[in-house]
């Protein structure tokens, strides 16, 4: 063969894999194709001054991303990997190291490669021009003490529309978790603000106050709706808390966050659906490849899974379901819709094709139902959740592959597991159907709840009901009456009263709860005072117990 023909011929089966590479990654950003690769270390920072200094050794079989690929490091430390010119570079914390931490706790585990920076104009900053890449990409860590049994905190949806509403998340929630001493991380499931982005520095500021390494996912409210494109919607919180799907190691536990929020390509539009892109499900497939079998991976998102809904693509769940299929020890965590549930995913009803269900949890909001209801003493709203689960935050504690999860309602004790509701008087021998209604918070399929009558009855089982929270729908109905006699709007418009703290906003539209139990009591008592004793378990065999007392008379 003539060796000029030859050497096109080597040079074009060279250029076909980069060139798919580059249209991988190609988007309406106009992502300029492969230009070079980016090398550095991952390093032991000894003197943790985040510059790899002689004798500060490489760290060995540390992974590396560049969003899409993910190269482990040799024995030196030393990577390579694709660069296009629109990248986000990040390392995977591995076990038993840290990443360093700026001022507010947020890992610095990540270089943004934007030689052009984001479009000016727009109302909320993007990334600065970064220039070309450095000629040696390090990330550094440090060594750490990490038990395999660790315990995360996890926020839904604090959500804050203005300063005020970030104060409240300061009076409600923070106090209760500075100085924990068992929280390993935290983690906020997206919404991390209300479309104002400016409120990130506050809100950061405030979590940084509880004192651990705190991660974020980005949500539907975290974009900037002026973004011509899904991609460039991430840019703002690219600035702040770097990639927006990516990966970290804890003890035996893998988590994998995804940004699954897929705006629409339109300026100034806030319409979204669940999904991920191409690039993301690669970035999953890349990366699943160095998670041992039997290890526990986690995927934090923010729009949740859904069963037969519309609000998640199917073909994308299917995608990462398909991704998951060798894996038996699978968890995914969710918020965004402001009520708390544990779904699970079985072969024969959906696209998960294991023989053991997929347990997805919806973790409930701090900000409840949008920092919504009445205000009390201390001027922060009731702000229940719409199926009528008090706001507050999931604990996680983790051991190997098992995982334990609590829900912990803001301001009450860890016991508050469940509210019991009950007419406070029966009128004895009556037809009236007299409901008991027990909403478990961290219930679920899988829990048993049951209830008696001291000194009267034996433990009976209560049923598993769709339906709404009765004391959310009571509290509801009075908002309904307050608006009709427009008593919002009138203390708005009142200039003795508008400038005062006013009452509270109108809670929202009440959800059917997925945790609510019911049983008939009758009215078949004798004439007097009664306790109603409830016992609940949840799926993980654990008891609690809570009691309600009711009246009977002639």
């Amino acid at each position: 063969m003539n060796p000029y023909r030859l050497l096109i011929l080597i040079l074009l089966i060279i250029s076909i894999p980069l060139s798919n590479y580059a249209q991988s990654r190609k988007s309406s950003k106009q992502a300029s194709d492969f230009q070079g690769m980016a090398k550095g270390f991952v390093y032991h920072d000894s003197n943790a001054n985040q510059i790899k200094e002689a004798g500060e050794p490489g760290i060995p079989n540390v992974l590396v991303s560049n969003s899409v690929e993910v190269a482990k490091t040799d024995a030196n430390g030393y990577y390579e990997l694709p660069a296009t010119g629109d990248d986000v570079f990040f390392v995977i914390k591995p076990s038993a190291w840290q990443c360093p931490l700026n001022e507010d706790n947020l890992p610095q585990f990540y270089y943004l490669h934007k030689p052009e920076g984001y479009p000016a104009g727009f109302k909320y900053a993007g990334v600065s021009p970064t220039g070309p890449l450095p000629s040696s990409l390090d990330f550094p860590l440090y060594a750490v003490e990490e038990d395999p049994k660790f315990k995360a905190v996890v926020f839904g949806d604090p959500q804050p529309y203005t300063i005020e509403q970030v104060d409240f998340l300061g009076d409600d929630i923070i106090p209760e978790l500075i100085g924990q001493s068992d929280l390993e991380f935290g983690m906020t499931m997206g919404d991390v603000v209300g479309d104002d982005l400016d409120l990130y520095g506050p809100i950061n500021q405030l979590i940084a106050k509880i004192g651990i390494p705190w991660y974020s996912v980005l949500g539907n409210h975290d974009v900037n709706y002026m973004a011509p494109t899904d991609e460039w919607a991430d840019e703002t919180f690219n600035r702040v808390f770097g990639p927006a799907t990516y990966a970290f190691e804890y003890g035996e536990v893998h988590f994998i966050v995804v940004d699954d929020v897929i705006h629409e390509s339109k300026v100034g539009s806030k319409q979204y659906v669940g999904g991920l892109r191409p690039d993301q499900l690669l970035f999953v497939e890349n990366y699943l490849k160095y998670v041992p079998k039997s290890h526990l991976v986690v995927l934090a998102m923010h729009i949740p899974l859904e069963k037969h809904g519309k609000y998640f693509r199917k073909s994308d769940q299917k995608a990462l379901f398909d991704l998951l299929q060798d894996f038996p020890n699978t968890l995914s965590i969710s918020a965004h819709t402001h009520v708390q549930e544990h779904k699970y995913f079985h072969a024969e009803s959906s696209d998960w094709s294991r023989d053991i269900p997929h347990h997805h949890f919806n973790v409930g909001t701090t900000s409840g139902s949008w920092w919504r209801g009445y205000k009390n003493e201390v001027d922060v709203p009731m702000t229940m959740m719409r199926d009528g689960t008090p706001n507050g935050y999931a604990m996680i504690a983790f051991n190997g592959v098992d995982y334990l999860i609590d829900w912990k309602v803001a301001g009450s004790p860890e016991s508050h597991q469940m509210n019991i509701h009950v007419p406070r008087g029966i009128l004895a021998g009556s037809m009236d159907t007299t409901l008991l209604s027990v909403n478990f918070f961290n219930g679920c399929e899988q829990s048993e709840v049951e209830y008696r009558v001291e000194g009267l009855t034996s433990w009976k089982p209560m049923a598993k009901i769709n339906k709404y929270d009765p004391y959310y729908l009571k509290v509801y109905e009075r908002w309904e009456n307050l608006k009709y006699l427009e008593v919002p709007e009138k203390w708005e418009n009142d200039p003795q009263l508008v400038n005062k703290p006013n009452i509270g906003r109108p809670i929202s539209n009440p959800q059917a709860s997925a945790h609510l139990w019911e049983a008939d009591l009758g009215t078949d008592w004798p004439v007097g005072r009664h306790v109603i004793e409830v016992r609940a378990k949840d799926r993980n065999g654990r008891t609690y117990q809570a009691i309600k007392t009711f009246r009977v008379y002639k």
